[in-house]
């Protein structure tokens, strides 16, 4: 298969899961926009199909016109055509007569439009919807070869490491070398008398400090674009990585995996692929010059 091609699969994929999302959002136009992305998804998928058979696609070519060039080409029959009408014809009614779509019905449309892409991928590609991978979508290479790594050995079985690797992703992300993030931080807790300690002032400057923390870590989150909701469920997921001054680390296991299942293991990882395609963009130097005294003034006359 092109590379080309097989890229457009992947970025169907993706839009695929941003319906996903959107769905669980659960309100209606989150449900109209899961609808929207669906359509979308199907039909990046097919037109690439149709390219890697080779098979002619006439300019005017409609939703539905996917069964019949298939068939034209002297193709087996593609599947799941009453499916993807019932999508088609969802679609129709929100755009051109403003029928907002029950979230019942979108569930639905969700897993028959998973099961088309299953079918398609497998019957005219001969690739499982697992092997096309989100991850080629990272720009890092270092961080896609941590989650490629992770991924293989949650399926060998190996559950506690693979969620380790995918915080340790998640961090490269953060920080790659030579590069960081524009971040805020939280003011650092003050030395206090001891007067002032006995009368439990410690206590609360300790909590107020873990509050800004928090309040820190939300701000930086939603100034990238990320949802804090999707990044406090994967920070409390995964294993926490305590850092020495050194390169070496210690993982903290706070979960037991043995029961997490591919599709969690997924979801989080994808989290991961999403932060990483968002902050690509927004990495900054970590240094753009030296340091000079704040007294050095140069007059202007």
């Amino acid at each position: 298969m092109h590379r080309d091609i097989y890229r457009r699969l992947v970025n169907a994929k993706y839009v695929l899961g941003k319906a996903v999302v959107a769905q669980r959002e659960n309100n209606e136009m989150s449900q109209a926009v899961s609808v929207l992305l669906l359509h979308d998804a199907v039909e990046i998928m097919m037109i690439a199909t149709l390219d890697h058979l080779n098979v002619n696609v006439p300019k005017n070519r409609g939703f539905m016109d996917f069964w019949g060039l298939v068939k034209q080409a002297g193709l087996p029959d593609a599947p799941d055509k009453a499916a993807m009408e019932s999508l088609n014809t969802i679609r129709i009614g929100l755009k051109h007569k403003a029928i907002v779509p029950n979230s019942r019905d979108v569930r639905d449309l969700i897993t028959r439009t998973r099961g088309f892409f299953e079918n398609v991928l497998s019957l005219y590609c001969s690739l499982s919807y697992a092997n096309v991978s989100l991850i080629d979508l990272v720009p890092d290479p270092s961080v896609r070869e941590m989650l490629s790594e992770a991924r293989n050995k949650f399926r060998d079985g190996d559950k506690s490491h693979a969620m380790a690797d995918l915080r340790l992703a998640f961090d490269k992300s953060r920080q790659p070398e030579g590069r960081g993030l524009l971040e805020i931080s939280p003011p650092r807790v003050p030395d206090l008398a001891p007067e002032l300690r006995t009368a439990g002032w410690d206590r609360y400057l300790d909590q107020l400090h873990k509050f800004l923390q928090i309040s820190a870590t939300i701000t930086n989150i939603l100034m990238l674009g990320v949802d804090p909701v999707r990044y406090f469920d994967f920070n409390h997921s995964v294993p926490l990585i305590q850092r020495t001054m050194g390169k070496t680390y210690t993982i903290i296991y706070r979960l037991d995996y043995s029961n997490c299942s591919e599709d969690r293991f997924e979801e989080l990882m994808g989290f991961v692929i999403d932060y990483s395609i968002k902050v690509s963009d927004l990495y900054s130097p970590e240094t753009t010059g030296s340091p000079e005294p704040a007294t050095r003034w140069e007059r202007v006359d």
